[in-house]
């Protein structure tokens, strides 16, 4: 009986039900990419993490910076230096004392039944290599440390910067604040992008840095670099496949293959200049494998999916 599911041919094969036949298609990769006489995926499923970045100019891309306020400090956006997009925040402090900066401001989190937990994490840049900065989450009005990073070393490079907060359980509702200062006084400029805050019910975990420009599995809320901004679940069923070997060397034939790894025995050929595209629905839940039989022949296209 330990062993039924090993040699009972019914687990093997997917037997999709009514609702999975007729869900409509709801998730895409567009792809292209060079193939080798080494196996790659094309596709490999994994869900990933949703997330939700409440700071509504994360990048810095949009020309309203209104959102950040200052403490010791002047900001304004600049195009010196970026880690994403064109532009970041500049920050110039006042050379007054330690704890000179920026802050930004979060909405309202509701009344807290259970625990939850809010992140809060950007990358910083000094225009030179001095000083130190860090970041902290404080409560609304500014004066209360909940939670701070270690102190990062300002460098001509960007490097990120991150800090947690467990909201205690029947916390009422409350807005909190982040902060990131200098560690000490200096009149060293620094400049901040990928700016994120986060509110999650699951653990402390920092996500990775999103925005509505990633990719399409990133969107804005509302206008672009002036909404908050949102991480949906990837695909976890692969639905259909377009996929073209613009190669026009006959040789070049590309082998594709699903939940396992291509070969020329395992896999679909496909030659040079033409396509494969399913004509109907079709129901894997691993991967997209491609493999060349000789060369590095491109392959262009799209794959279809669905949620679980």
């Amino acid at each position: 009986m330990a062993n039924e599911k090993h040699t009972d041919v019914r687990d093997w094969e997917v037997d999709s039900s009514t609702r999975q036949s007729v869900q409509p298609f709801t998730k895409y990769t567009p792809f292209r990419t060079a193939t080798s006489t080494t196996a790659a995926n094309i596709k490999a499923i994994a869900r990933g993490e949703t997330a939700a970045n409440w700071v509504t100019n994360p990048s810095v891309e949009g020309t309203n910076v209104s959102m950040f306020g200052t403490s010791g400090a002047a900001i304004s956006r600049s195009s010196a230096q970026a880690s994403l997009g064109a532009n970041s925040l500049l920050v110039n402090p006042d050379n007054g004392a330690a704890g000179e900066g920026m802050y930004w401001a979060s909405p309202m989190i509701p009344f807290n039944v259970n625990p939850q937990f809010i992140t809060a994490q950007c990358e910083v840049r000094g225009a030179s290599a001095s000083g130190a900065v860090k970041i902290e989450i404080r409560d609304a009005t500014g004066t209360t440390v909940l939670a701070t990073s270690a102190d990062s070393n300002l460098a001509a490079s960007w490097n990120a910067i991150n800090a947690s907060y467990a909201i205690p359980g029947s916390t009422a509702a409350a807005a909190y604040r982040v902060y990131v200062t200098t560690t000490t006084q200096i009149n060293i400029d620094f400049y901040l992008d990928k700016i994120m805050f986060e509110v999650r019910t699951d653990n402390n975990t920092v996500s990775t840095y999103i925005d509505g420009t990633i990719d399409n599995l990133h969107a804005w809320t509302g206008e672009a670099h002036a909404s908050t901004s949102i991480k949906r679940p990837d695909m976890e069923i692969i639905r259909g496949l377009k996929l073209t070997n613009e190669s026009a060397t006959a040789a070049e034939i590309v082998y594709v293959a699903f939940d396992t790894t291509a070969t020329a025995t395992t896999g679909i050929p496909i030659l040079a200049g033409a396509t494969l595209e399913t004509p109907f629905p079709i129901h894997f839940g691993t991967n997209i494998s491609v493999v060349a039989a000789t060369g590095t022949p491109t392959v262009s296209g799209v794959v279809w999916g669905v949620g679980a």
